[in-house]
Formats: C-alpha cells, sequence, structure tokens
C-alpha cells in the first residue's frame, strides 16, 4: 500500500504531496467506526454520522486506527492496523437537515501512524 502512496502526483497539477488511495478502509475513532472514501501518508477522508458535529470541528485533534482487512494494502512487518493522531482541516456537510447529521470529513494524520500487530 505504501508503495502505492508513496509517489509525487505532479502529473495532473495535483497539490497534494502523496496521491489519494481510493479505498474504503475501517476506521475507528471517537468510539464509532467508520469506512474510508480516500487515504494517504499525509491523511484521511471519511463520512461519519454523528448526533455531536462538535466532536469533529476545524483543528480538532482526534485518535485513528486504520484497519487493513485486505493483505494486498496491509502496511509492513505484518501488520493489521496503524494507530495515530490526526487533526480535522475540512468538514462537508453531507446531510444536516435531521438529528443525525451525515459529514465528509478530511483528516490530516498528526504524526506518522504507528504499526500494531
Amino acid at each position: 500500500m505504501v508503495r502505492d502512496l508513496c509517489y509525487i502526483n505532479c502529473m495532473n497539477n495535483e497539490k497534494r504531496f502523496f496521491a489519494r488511495l481510493k479505498r474504503s478502509l475501517p476506521i475507528t475513532l471517537l468510539d464509532s467506526e467508520v469506512k474510508s472514501k480516500n487515504i494517504s501518508p499525509e491523511g484521511v477522508y471519511f463520512e461519519v454520522t454523528t448526533k455531536d458535529i462538535e466532536n469533529y470541528s476545524t483543528g480538532k485533534v482526534i485518535m485513528v486506527e486504520v484497519e487493513f482487512t485486505d493483505s494486498e494494502f496491509a502496511p509492513p512487518e505484518s501488520a493489521d492496523r496503524l494507530i495515530g493522531y490526526g487533526e480535522v482541516v475540512r468538514v462537508d456537510g453531507i446531510d444536516i437537515t435531521n438529528h443525525d447529521k451525515k459529514l465528509g470529513v478530511a483528516l490530516k494524520f498528526s504524526e506518522k501512524l504507528k504499526v500494531c500487530v
């Protein structure tokens, strides 16, 4: 997976240093389980349904755990998950009309994620 993610994306005028890998991986954060929409070594984008949008406000730092269910995309050392912290850098309101709010959240990793076996 890291091999697929770690290249400079300059061919299509992308501003990100790393390309996003469009993979739906299970993520655990704030006692919620969600699926990623895309992920890179710098961060992850996911959708979450919540009653408390303050938990995902811009600037908030939260712990994140990324699980790998497909061995093709597993990190090195035969790990099955990565754990670390990330900062919320963008929140998109997808469906905010009912009492549960569906948000799209861009999370930038604050540190290199740690490998857990």
